[in-house]
């Protein structure tokens, strides 16, 4: 049975700090005079229209005009906690989708072909899909059945915030890209990150 693409909602996740960043938001910064944010909602915008951004400073992320939804649980807990709230939303809000895809707000990269190898890639029963790269998993980048909402929200209260500890406790399956499509992946964490993205040619 395959996933109809009219069933995934895309979270954009962006409830960060940006402390390896030193400060501010790094999502805003700007590559080839663009900034990170604008690059990923356009490469997300030829799947799909239907895209939230997980952030919690409204006040920031509004000027983008897109639907923020802030984390449900307090003290930042990463990126479980942006799965957990953009699930909500969706469970509230968008009844009809069956799953998220998120990405993280500082992978400017994503490659053309992402939302095609994820479908491809599914099989029946499949609760999560990740991408992965050259061996190298991305746990952010990656789709989530709605039905996992108790079971992160369970986790969540338990304070376990580690993505894989708990993706281990449901089917899941990792989603291969070809080794040349690495640098599609290409997160930035430091200034130094934002520099060597700026190398990048994609």
């Amino acid at each position: 049975m395959n996933i109809s693409k009219e069933k995934i909602l895309f979270a954009i996740l962006a409830g960060g700090q940006s402390k390896r960043f030193g400060g501010g938001y790094k999502t805003f910064s700007k590559i080839s005079g663009t900034t990170i944010m604008n690059q990923i909602l356009k490469r997300l915008s030829n799947f799909s229209n239907d895209i939230i951004i997980n952030a919690n400073n409204y006040d920031e992320f509004q000027k983008l005009q897109q639907t923020i939804v802030r984390d449900s649980f307090e003290g930042f807990l990463g990126p479980l906690a942006g799965i957990h709230a953009s699930i909500l939303w969706i469970i509230n809000n968008h009844s009809d989708k069956e799953w998220l895809f998120t990405v993280p707000s500082d992978t400017p990269f994503l490659p053309d072909n992402l939302l095609d190898k994820f479908l491809s890639a599914y099989s029946s029963g499949t609760k999560i899909l990740i991408a992965r790269s050259n061996n190298r998993h991305h746990p952010v980048v990656a789709m989530w059945h709605v039905s996992l909402f108790k079971s992160l929200e369970k986790e969540l209260k338990l304070n376990n915030s580690k993505i894989m500890l708990w993706v281990k406790k449901h089917k899941y399956k990792f989603v291969d890209f070809d080794v040349d499509q690495e640098k599609n992946f290409f997160n930035i964490n430091t200034q130094e990150d934002l520099s060597n993205a700026k190398k990048i040619n994609i």
